[in-house]
């Protein structure tokens, strides 16, 4: 007569049978070579949308000014991509004709108080900005980034890729600014009291880059 065995016999004889296979096999887990990067995945590769730089100009712009010619702030940066004092003279603009656009500043306020600033455009006419643009970016890109621009670009900072448009973007709160976030892996942020933080410029072209 055959023997009937339930289910419960089974696991259990299986079970002894898989002990003494364990105890009569040499070779355990520790005694293999196991080779972690046989569990990592798969690099990600990022779709990025490709952009020239007058595409990326005027991005800048609208973040920066609604891409308002006279607009000024009154932290004292103007213009359509709201040019500071610094780089004004760097620019090549004198002390002079710098306090002359400060000197021509108007406050307007809205319904609700708030007030809003703007400036002759005489004093810093569209034509000088959108030469100042230019100016600035190719500074940013091959002096001052350079070197962040090499070493970072591809790299993920606070899971924000780091793209060339997104350093160039961020550069207008200052390059120095860039270099710290960058160099502290995202744990120097710098904030304006309005407006938004490196991360936050870095993140905005995240998914975009220059055509080289």
């Amino acid at each position: 007569m055959r023997k009937l065995f339930s289910i419960n016999e089974v696991k259990t004889t299986l079970t002894a049978i898989t002990g003494i296979f364990l105890l009569c096999c040499p070779l355990t887990i520790s005694d293999r070579e196991i080779n972690f990067n046989d569990f990592e995945d798969e690099p990600i590769e990022i779709e990025l949308d490709y952009i020239n730089y007058q595409d990326l100009y005027t991005r800048i712009a609208h973040i920066e000014s609604r891409q308002n010619y006279d607009v000024a702030n009154k932290t004292r940066t103007v213009g359509k991509y709201q040019a500071g004092k610094a780089a004004l003279l760097e620019f090549g603009y004198t002390e002079e004709q710098v306090q002359a656009i400060y000197d021509s500043f108007d406050t307007v306020y809205t319904a609700k108080g708030h007030a809003r600033y703007h400036f002759d455009v005489n004093t810093f006419p569209p034509e000088d900005q959108e030469r100042f643009i230019r100016w600035y970016m190719r500074r940013m890109e091959k002096v001052y980034l350079k070197d962040a621009i090499a070493k970072y670009v591809g790299t993920t900072i606070n899971d924000v890729y780091i793209t060339r448009a997104g350093i160039l973007n961020a550069s207008m709160l200052g390059f120095n600014n860039v270099i710290k976030f960058l160099e502290s892996n995202g744990e120097i942020n710098y904030t304006p009291k309005k407006g938004y933080s490196v991360q936050n410029r870095l993140a905005q072209f995240e998914r975009t880059e220059i055509i080289s």
